[in-house]
Order: C-alpha cells, then sequence, then structure tokens
C-alpha cells in the first residue's frame, strides 16, 4: 500500500493528488490519502518553531496513521516541504519514502513570512539553513525525490530528483464552435503577485470579457464586481470547471492570461499549472517574460502582453488564432500529457 500524506485539498480535490490516486490505483496499487493540516489556531502556533517552514502537529497526526496502517504500508508519499520532516519518523517504521515538492518552498516560504515581519528580510541566512535542511532531508530520509520543474533539478543537484511535470485534468479536448467571439480567461488565485492589477486594467480598458475561475482577495474582488464584463467564480473541482468551460467554449474562443511577478525565486522558476491547463486546451496565452512562460510564448503559443501589434493580430484573425491554438496542443502533448505523467509516475514508485 502506498500511504500519501498530503496539505492539497480533498475538496475540490487537488489536480495532481487525483492523477497520482487514479494512475497508482489504475497500475494495482492500493492507495490511503491523508490531509494532515491542522485546524487549530492555538495548535498551529507550534509551526513558529520553525517559522512555518514545517508543520509540527502534522508529525504527531502522521503517527497516528503510520500506526494504523503499519503493516500495509509499503511506501509513504509526502508532499510539499511543510511535512518533508515526517520523513525521519517514516524510517523509525522502516517504510521507504518518497517526497514530492511542487515549488521551491523555501523561498516562497520566507518571501511570506519575511513581508509580514519585515525584519526578517536582512536575515537571509534563514534561506540557505532551511534549504541545507531540506536538501539533507530529502538525502538521508527519502529514497526518491520528484519535483515539476527544471529550477527544482537544478536545485536539488548533485541529490538525483525526477521529474514529473503538472498533467492537466482539460486534456480531453473540449469542442470549440467556428466564428465565435474573443474572450479572455484566468486559471487560479487571483492576486497581485500574479498579475491582477495588469489584467484588471487591460479589461477595463477594453471591450472584451473575462472569466475568473480562482480564489481572490476580498479588495480584489470588490474591484472584480464593479467591472460589467468580468465574470468571477471561486475555486470549484477540475470536473466542475471542465463543465463550465464547455458551455463557455460554445459562445468564445479564449485567450488565457499567465503574468506571475518574478517577486522571488519561486514564482520565477516554477511551472504554473494555469499554463499548462491553457495548452491542453489549445488556448493561446498572453503572458510576461518569467522564464518558464516565455519558453511556451517562444515556441508559439502565444503573444507577450506589452506586444500590442501581434496581440491585435491574434484578436482579429482567426486563421492565426487556430494555428496558435494547434501549436498549444502540440506542445502539451509532447511534454505534459498525461500518458507522459502516468509512465514517469510509475518509474519512481518502482524504484523504490
Amino acid at each position: 500500500m502506498i500511504l500519501i500524506l498530503t496539505p492539497y485539498s480533498f475538496s475540490p480535490l487537488h489536480p495532481r493528488l487525483e492523477y497520482i490516486e487514479k494512475y497508482l490505483v489504475k497500475n494495482g496499487y492500493e492507495v490511503k490519502k491523508y490531509n494532515l493540516k491542522c485546524e487549530n489556531r492555538v495548535i498551529n502556533k507550534l509551526n513558529w518553531l520553525s517559522l512555518t517552514f514545517f508543520q509540527v502537529p502534522s508529525f504527531f497526526k502522521a503517527i497516528k496513521y503510520l500506526w494504523k496502517h503499519k503493516k500495509e504500508t509499503k511506501v509513504v508519499y509526502i508532499q510539499d516541504l511543510q511535512y518533508l520532516h515526517i520523513s525521519i519518523l517514516v524510517k523509525l517504521f522502516r517504510k521507504k519514502v518518497i517526497y514530492d515538492t511542487l515549488d521551491n518552498n523555501v523561498e516562497l516560504n520566507f518571501y511570506h513570512i519575511s513581508n509580514k515581519f519585515n525584519f526578517l528580510k536582512k536575515m537571509i541566512f534563514i534561506k540557505g539553513s532551511v534549504s541545507f535542511i531540506e536538501k539533507k532531508n530529502a538525502q538521508f530520509f527519502c529514497d526518491e525525490v520528484i519535483v515539476n520543474s527544471k529550477a527544482l533539478v537544478e536545485y536539488f543537484k548533485p541529490l538525483s530528483s525526477n521529474l514529473l511535470y503538472y498533467t492537466s485534468p482539460f486534456e480531453k479536448r473540449l469542442k470549440v464552435a467556428s466564428g465565435n467571439q474573443i474572450a479572455f480567461l484566468y486559471l487560479g488565485a487571483f492576486s497581485i503577485d500574479k498579475g491582477a492589477k495588469e489584467i484588471l486594467k487591460f479589461i477595463q480598458g477594453n471591450d472584451y470579457k473575462l472569466y475568473i475561475f480562482g480564489d481572490t482577495s476580498q479588495e480584489l474582488y470588490q474591484e472584480i464586481d464593479s467591472t460589467p464584463n468580468i465574470f468571477y467564480k471561486n475555486r470549484i473541482s477540475s470536473i466542475e470547471l471542465y463543465k463550465e468551460l464547455e458551455v463557455l467554449f460554445q459562445k468564445y474562443s479564449f485567450i488565457g492570461f499567465s503574468l506571475i511577478h518574478d517577486v522571488h525565486y519561486s514564482y520565477a522558476t516554477q511551472e504554473a499549472n494555469k499554463d499548462i491547463d491553457y495548452l491542453a486546451m489549445g488556448i493561446p496565452m498572453i503572458a510576461n517574460y518569467r522564464k518558464p512562460t516565455k519558453e511556451k510564448i517562444d515556441a508559439g503559443c502565444g503573444v507577450f502582453f506589452d506586444d500590442t501589434s501581434k496581440l491585435q493580430m491574434l484578436l482579429n484573425d482567426e486563421e492565426l488564432y487556430q494555428t496558435i491554438s494547434n501549436r498549444c496542443i502540440e506542445y502539451y502533448n509532447k511534454n505534459y500529457a498525461q500518458d507522459i505523467f502516468e509512465k514517469k509516475l510509475l518509474e519512481v514508485v518502482k524504484n523504490v
């Protein structure tokens, strides 16, 4: 049995977790998954013992599940840095460990806590210390490491890691009606760090519709709500979102926004799920020069936000739109398709 310990949502089910479980079960593995997040605010204050890099209460919840499944468990699949310390406990139970991390969480967490407490911005040694702990823990207590970006492969060197990109739940092609009106789409958390202000300014200055599916702040929601041609829905499951998009694809040919800011090293270098979802659906992107997104634009999968002439061509030339849409699908099939994800995941599990 493979025991998955994760911080990711079960309702709606996080897409990466969904596909890990799906393909393991499909190939004959028994899977149990548990979310170890602690909801008690008082107990969660223990997380400050590690400056919130590691979830301390989860260590004790993990004991419960490891003990419950100690006989049948062969492999423990740990997702995210905040649970990595549990790998030490797992080894005491003499089980194999797979560590799966989707971000450079050292950079990501330090960015958030140093914005909360400005004095920490001068204490750069914290990042180096936690990074050292992560790499050494992965080296000595984990049997395999899975990452989802080239930047993380480099980060863990000389320790070998397995590159397993995100795969999209929207790979099943949505049928697009011909001669559709152009509209814009945004998938995922809608925040200032991810280009919300630029997107709102663009839509408010043009007569195009924007559909947003994802969480946002109260401040941004008020601005969204006051803009008549923006339609917003909070985060929903991939199944529900597919149904929503299936209807919308009969009315609109979408262009997807991807304007994540390089506010820290993780945002600057990590793959964005929204990019891969757009590619899977054949949706051209309007994007900035963030490295992983730029690679896709350079491959012919969209246009840069500041290239107004090419954007106007994309907006007005249906043939060009279709050409770029086909390139998006080709790029997705080559790099992110579900069969690639399944194959690589099974290779890792078999190596453990």
